[in-house]
């Protein structure tokens, strides 16, 4: 009995381990794997270098100068019952500059690149800009430039869309590309990272993590005795009943779907990667009961003589028919079938429910 339950559980915590790791890798794939990135921390981003260096890598930048919010960010969202919409403001995008000096030969480059805050940010953001236009026109060289402003976030390829905004915008304002105004077509997005939302980023992470400590779990569960603790709690919980004894019950057992084992005193089955025991003298009823669509069920249930106490067994109808006829044969105070008079009756007068079969049959034994 042993060496079987054993393999049953090894061979779900095999699968339970890979298919966590399987989920969990695919979790961060959906994140480019940029949880790395975080614990590491963010990159510095060096303005002079190649802009597609950092694609899509999780940096931070002092930014210099705020010019101007180019684009107003907004989600539209159409009413249930009605043709009314609603929209409200996500955020905005700026466009900034970083300037470089050249001191060897006296110029300065400006990089003009984008830069994503939520709507939270506006306020400061605003402030920011009046303070480099301020800083910009001033002649008399008595305004300090603004403070800059820490930004972190990822370096993403701005959408044709966007980038087309960038351009009309930087052609409002007379600004045209040149050696020394370079344009970066990228936005610093501080919403997003690994190209998800930043709670949805946080949520598949710790699910992922979730996945990984379960295929640990799983992975240890291979080697020791965790599936035989349902069984050892039974023994403890009926001083009177013997390992040896549920073994031999155990080996004389009717297999059912390869993971329920009918026995003359006891059902053994596999729920998952653990082995559970009931006493078959305790049950009273058992039918089959299946659901379908998004959360399918089918299953045994069967009830015991203690009111609600309910033990569902993954199984087929056709594996279940076998069961319950087993149950039927061998068990003379077990009721087999699904009814509705039977249900409310074990609802209503559960008493009356056990003298249906239950109790006669008891005073014969």
């Amino acid at each position: 009995m042993l060496d079987t339950l054993r393999k049953q559980a090894k061979k779900s915590n095999m699968w339970r381990c890979l298919f966590s790791v399987i989920g969990a890798v695919i979790l961060l794939v959906c994140t480019k794997f940029a949880i790395f990135d975080v614990i590491t921390g963010p990159s510095k981003l060096d303005i002079t270098s190649d802009p597609e260096s950092y694609d899509g890598k999780y940096v931070t930048i002092d930014a210099d100068f705020l010019l101007y919010d180019y684009i107003e960010h907004t989600t539209t969202t159409k009413r249930k019952y009605s043709s009314s919409t609603s929209t409200r403001v996500d955020g905005y995008s700026y466009i900034a500059f970083q300037s470089i000096d050249d001191y060897e030969n006296q110029t300065s480059v400006w990089y003009f690149y984008s830069i994503y805050m939520n709507k939270d940010k506006q306020s400061e953001m605003s402030s920011k800009i009046d303070q480099t236009l301020e800083y910009l026109i001033d002649e008399t060289g008595n305004v300090a430039p603004p403070n800059p402003v820490s930004v972190t976030g990822t370096w993403t390829k701005m959408e044709p869309q966007i980038e087309r905004y960038f351009r009309d915008s930087m052609a409002e304002m007379e600004i045209t590309e040149s050696d020394f105004d370079r344009f970066y077509f990228y936005e610093l997005d501080t919403e997003h990272i690994g190209g998800v939302n930043t709670l949805l980023f946080w949520v598949l992470t710790a699910t992922a993590a979730a996945l990984f400590v379960y295929a640990i779990i799983s992975a240890i569960g291979i080697f020791n005795n965790a599936y035989m603790k349902p069984i050892q709690q039974f023994l403890q919980q009926n001083n009177s009943v013997s390992l040896s004894a549920i073994e031999a019950d155990f080996n004389q057992a009717h297999l059912i779907q390869n993971h329920v084992w009918i026995g003359k005193n006891w059902t053994v089955y596999m729920a998952g990667n653990k082995a559970k025991i009931f006493t078959n003298k305790d049950l009273t009823w058992g039918y089959y009961f299946c659901r379908t669509g998004r959360n399918s069920v089918s299953e045994m249930r069967l009830y015991t003589k203690e009111k609600n106490n309910r033990i569902s067994i993954g199984l087929t109808e056709q594996s279940t028919k076998e069961a319950l006829k087993i149950y039927g044969e061998e068990l003379p105070w077990i009721i087999v079938g699904y009814d509705d008079q039977l249900e409310k009756l074990y609802n209503r007068d559960f008493p009356a429910f056990l003298e249906l079969k239950y109790n006669p049959a008891m005073k014969e034994l």
